[in-house]
Formats: C-alpha cells, structure tokens, sequence
C-alpha cells in the first residue's frame, strides 16, 4: 500500500475552483452514556454547537487542504446561520454565494453520540431545502470539479437547483462527485439510473447502509448476501466510473468499471464521535485525486481523515488541516487490509 507522504502532494491552491453543493447547519451535539429507550428522561455527559451539513463540512476540509473551494447553500438570517458558517469561513472557504433566507430558519441537526463514538441524527432541513438557482456563469466561474452533497437532491427548490447545475455542469464539461445518503436513497430510489443524470457522474462515494440500500434489500447477514456485489452492480450499470464505498473502521473499497476493486486499510483509532468522519473522508479523496494522487492513495488519505476525526467530538471543528492529517497518517500507519465485504475480491486490480 502507498504510504502517505506530504511531500507526495501538490497544492490545491493553483488549482481551479471546487464547488460544493449541500446543507449548511447548526450542530448541536450530545454526548450520551448510553442510547435511551423512547419515553425516557436521559441526561446528558455534554452539549456542544458546531457547524455541520454535509456540504459546509466538505467545503471547510477542503478548505483547510488549502484547496480554492466555493460553497452553495442557504441559510436563515438568524444567529444559528452563523454557526453554520463558521468554520467554512475560518478555512477560507468562498461564501459570496451562499443564500440568506428572511423567512426560514437554518437547518439545525441534534447529534446524540453514543459512547462507542456512534452518531444518531435529528434533522431540520430548514432553509437548505430553499436553495435557489443563482446566476450560473458566476457561479461556475473557474470551477474544476464540482462535489454535490446527498441532501441537496432530497427535496423542493434545492433538488431542482442542484439537478440545474448538475446538467449545466455536464454541458459544460465539469467533472462531478456525489456522496449518497440514506434520505435520497429512500425519496428518490432511482437516483443511481442513468436517466436520472448519474451517468454524468466521475466518482461516487457512499457507506455500507446506503450501498445496501442501492440494492433495495435489507439483509442482516451482508457478506452472505452479496449486497455488495449487487451494488456495485448498479453503479456499473449507470456508468459511475470509480465508486468509493466507506467501511468505517474495515477502511474502504475503492471499485471501477471493469469490475476492478481495490480494499483500503484502515487506520486503527478509538472511536469518540464519528460525526464527520464521512465528509473528511470525502474531502481527503477529492484533495488527494484532484492533485494527481491515484484512487487507490485517495482511499487511505481519505480512511486517515475519517479515522482522525472520530478521535474528536464535534463535526467541521474536528477536521484536520493538511499538516495535522499527514502527521496523524504518519504517526498512526494503517492495518494490513481486512477481509472486506465478497472477499473473493479482495486486493483484486
């Protein structure tokens, strides 16, 4: 396996524009003793606020990689707006296009963290879901890649805007990445169908959950099953060239085409809070490709940044900068590479 050497790297500075597209939210976090039955009175160990959403914490690793990236989302004009922003703002990230909206408050997301770092959400969409369409050759002025966030195809004014930038985009030329999340998968099941513009896609990311999902089954015992090669069946059919399926604490798989798939190891950490940890594996792989690393490096830099911020409570406030995650990478060395998902396919090229 490629070891994970900075000096491997180029800078993201010099770079086009990285757009991303998605939630901005509040977080409020809880750290629980153990997860209450419903109907309980449960106290709390803390409770903490953080900025959050998916797209403003890709947005913000990105940032902090020293990428030049521009965030699209929509906020309310209320003191949780600026939360939500805060650290996409501290990473230097462009917000000259995110929206205010005067009528609906910004999305709020209450994450209850069990102690095995384990994260269950409570979400208000809020004002991400009124994303409007801004003026399009501003925004995608510069633009190199384009990194569409789940939830802005969940619903409303938003999904239409996205699906509008999206197949501008493809017109235009612009690479894409999608990460899933289980929400869309559940409102819109054919979202991985080449009619519904999946095909314009370059890489897609998603976890085990949302992979089984894509198969429509719900199965206890998934190795047994081969959901996963069904799966990836599916993103084979809607001609997604690389997918990047995150393991969590089994690392990655990265799969193409032509049937190719790759295991990535993990890096082995106690799990605090693994909110987050999805988006900075995200980040990681999009920074590692998008400065001419292979899929195979993109994986483990993005296994590092996931296993580095469920050491950390919180979600944008626990990502890494560029230094730190090399550091961590270093000092931490990932596993030789665990049995995956279909075994029989393990290492295989």
């Amino acid at each position: 396996m490629t070891s994970l050497n900075s000096r491997r790297f180029l800078s993201l500075s010099g770079a086009r524009w990285i757009l991303v597209v998605g939630d901005a939210n509040a977080d409020l976090g809880a750290a629980l003793t153990h997860f209450p039955r419903e109907g309980h009175d449960h106290p709390l160990q803390a409770l903490t606020w953080d900025s959050g959403g998916s797209g403003a914490n890709v947005a913000t690793a990105l940032g902090l990689f020293g990428g030049g990236v521009r965030l699209l989302a929509r906020v309310g004009s209320d003191p949780a707006a600026e939360v939500a922003l805060r650290a996409a703002r501290a990473a230097r990230v462009d917000l000259s296009f995110v929206q205010r909206d005067e009528a609906v408050a910004t999305g709020l997301c209450f994450a209850a963290v069990s102690p095995g770092g384990e994260r269950t959400f409570f979400s208000h969409r809020g004002a991400n879901a009124c994303l409007a369409l801004p003026e399009v050759d501003g925004l995608l002025d510069g633009v190199g890649w384009i990194h569409v966030a789940g939830h802005a195809l969940l619903e409303g004014v938003q999904r239409e805007t996205t699906l509008t930038l999206m197949a501008e985009a493809h017109r235009r030329g612009i690479p894409m990445s999608l990460d899933l999340c289980l929400p869309l998968l559940a409102a819109h099941p054919d979202t991985l169908t080449v009619d519904q513009g999946s095909g314009r896609l370059t890489v897609l990311f998603a976890n085990e959950p949302e992979l089984q999902a894509v198969t429509g089954e719900h199965h206890a015992d998934l190795v047994e099953e081969g959901w996963l090669d069904r799966a990836l069946a599916v993103t084979t059919a809607a001609g997604i060239p690389l997918v990047a399926a995150k393991l969590g604490a089994r690392g990655s798989l990265i799969a193409g085409l032509e049937g190719d798939r790759q295991t990535i190891p993990p890096f082995p950490v106690d799990a605090r809070d693994t909110t987050g940890s999805g988006d900075a594996y995200v980040a990681a792989f999009l920074f590692a490709l998008l400065t001419g690393a292979p899929a195979s490096t993109a994986g483990l830099l993005g296994n590092a940044a996931g296993a580095f911020v469920a050491t950390r409570p919180g979600a944008a406030s626990a990502l890494p900068d560029r230094e730190t995650l090399f550091a961590f990478a270093d000092h931490t060395k990932p596993h030789d590479a665990p049995d995956a998902p279909d075994a029989p396919h393990r290492g295989s090229r």
